[in-house]
């Protein structure tokens, strides 16, 4: 369903799956010639998860942690589990074109959805700069005549032209390097099993002998550096997870959710098994932890260890395509939250005004002013190291916020609908295990992950940021609605039903 924009002339359509990018806003959105097809979005789905957090944060974690990252990627993926398995639960039983944002308002408060909504969107902008400055980690390597943030100012540059000056293909191209990292980490298995047996190598089997060195304690081997630093650096893994909430988003818009969106929830998170998790058990089985730093893709490192260094060089490119691909979907899901929380009502309306190329260019350009600021940090950070690790971490918790948000406003669902009468065999797609794991992974673990950064000395920093993005935008909320300056905001569509309507009290029957 289309209708068009009277001083534009631009085409509004309801989004679809063809179109799975997260926006906060209401049903109608731009029709941005995106062109992305059922396939694009799957490929999309699967690796457009992967992002340099993957190929070069997760050599930091493992420098610091050893070969407990294993259990780390673990934990991440029991919440993310249990985030895709709330979320089903909601877009099921109670449809939200707004998404996250609108169910945070309906069952959490109007204020709390205004801080989500705009922590969201500066997740993006936190995002897109530390792809930035992956690719100048890498292209140093290629190319060390120009330091790591002149090539970071070129990514962010090349991002910023391509935004500004309509490019079509995004489907296409977006869709061609998941396909391109999904490779890699099939490749990267490959050989590293090869190794592991001794059928190629500079020597012969090593079995376990990287994981468990001879003659040494096998705790200390896993845990060289305690237990405690799993829930320290939690809220840097769950990184590699964002964007999984985009697949029950597109998923919630085909035409049978009630069967489409639990399957692909929990698809998702058996892509991240395969996709994520057995490459890095992999991966610590052919390098030791000691080998292991920020300095290139880790992956690179370990194969380049075993003589593999062409085809190190190339998984080196492939991390630059990586970080790029992330940056440039990571923008166009940053503009369109911005445009969504405009017609939300939880952002000035300029940012919904379109261009005469049907672009809401002003969501556009102050997007990319923030994106540009966060990166000028650069400055008052000692290096890209810190600078790298304080934006992921800025990611990190802005976009734990929306997935806290999701879990709360399912526990507080199921809380509602049980008042009113119903039971669990009422309810479509019911989250396992609801209300105590989605509060206690979904809620308690997330948020004391997030509490945890304080005493983090590598990632502390990044509250400042952090903090004041979730914050400022519920403080100036509460004064708009009390100064009378903001009259509320849009929690559900006109054509959506209320939640009084989908579920009437029964226990007064």
């Amino acid at each position: 369903m289309t209708s068009p924009d009277e001083k534009t002339g631009c085409i509004y359509e309801h989004t679809s799956v063809d179109n799975p990018v997260p926006f906060a806003g209401r049903a109608k959105s731009l029709r941005l010639q995106r062109g992305i097809r059922p396939w694009m979005a799957s490929l999309i789905a699967i690796g457009g998860i992967i992002g340099s957090i993957y190929y070069l944060g997760s050599g930091y974690l493992i420098a610091e942690m050893g070969p407990s990252v294993i259990l780390l990627y673990a934990i991440g993926g029991l919440v993310i589990w249990t985030v895709m398995q709330s979320f089903a639960e909601l877009l099921v039983n109670v449809p939200r074109q707004g998404n996250f944002i609108s169910h945070s308002a309906e069952f959490i408060s109007p204020t709390w959805a205004v801080g989500t909504g705009w922590s969201y969107w500066f997740n993006w902008c936190a995002y897109i700069p530390s792809e930035a400055v992956a690719g100048g980690i890498i292209m140093h390597v290629f190319a060390p005549q120009l330091s790591v943030v002149a090539w970071a100012v070129i990514f962010l540059t090349m991002i910023t032209i391509l935004n500004i000056i309509h490019v079509g293909g995004f489907g296409f191209v977006e869709s061609s390097l998941s396909l391109i990292k999904i490779i890699h980490n099939v490749v990267f298995c490959i050989v590293a099993v090869l190794i592991i047996f001794g059928f190629f190598g500079n020597g012969g089997p090593i079995g376990f002998s990287v994981l468990f060195p001879p003659n040494s304690d096998p705790f200390t081997d896993i845990f060289p550096a305690g237990v405690f630093i799993l829930i320290s650096n939690l809220a840097l893994i769950l990184v590699n997870f964002q964007g999984s909430e985009i697949v029950g988003l597109a998923a919630s818009e085909t035409q049978n959710p009630d069967k489409v969106v639990p399957k692909a929830c929990r698809q998702v998170v058996y892509r991240i098994l395969r996709v994520d998790i057995i490459p890095i058990l992999l991966l610590v089985m052919i390098l030791p932890y000691s080998e292991a730093g920020l300095e290139d893709s880790v992956f690179s490192l370990a194969l380049a260890k075993y003589g593999f260094t062409e085809i190190a060089g190339v998984l080196s490119f492939i991390v630059l395509t990586a970080a790029f691909s992330c940056a440039n979907s990571g923008f166009y899901g940053a503009v369109r939250a911005l445009y969504g929380l405009s017609l939300e009502g939880m952002a000035p309306k300029m940012f919904s005004r379109l261009s005469k190329q049907c672009t809401p260019m002003y969501a556009t350009l102050f997007t990319l002013l923030i994106c540009w600021a966060v990166l000028s940090l650069w400055w008052i950070s000692n290096g890209e190291g810190e600078l790298y690790l304080w934006l992921l971490s800025v990611s990190a918790f802005t976009g734990a916020i929306c997935w806290i948000s999701i879990c709360y406003s399912q526990v507080i669902f199921r809380k509602r609908i049980y008042e009113r009468g119903y039971q669990k065999s009422d309810i479509k797609a019911p989250a396992p295990l609801s209300p105590y794991v989605p509060l206690l992974i979904g809620v308690v673990l997330e948020i004391f992950a997030l509490v945890i950064l304080v005493f983090n000395e590598d990632l502390r920093g990044s509250l400042f940021l952090s903090i004041p993005a979730v914050t400022v935008p519920m403080i100036l909320y509460i004064i708009g609605r009390k100064t009378g300056r903001i009259s509320g905001i849009t929690i559900r569509h006109e054509d959506e039903k209320t939640f009084d309507e989908l579920f009437p009290d029964r226990s007064q029957l």
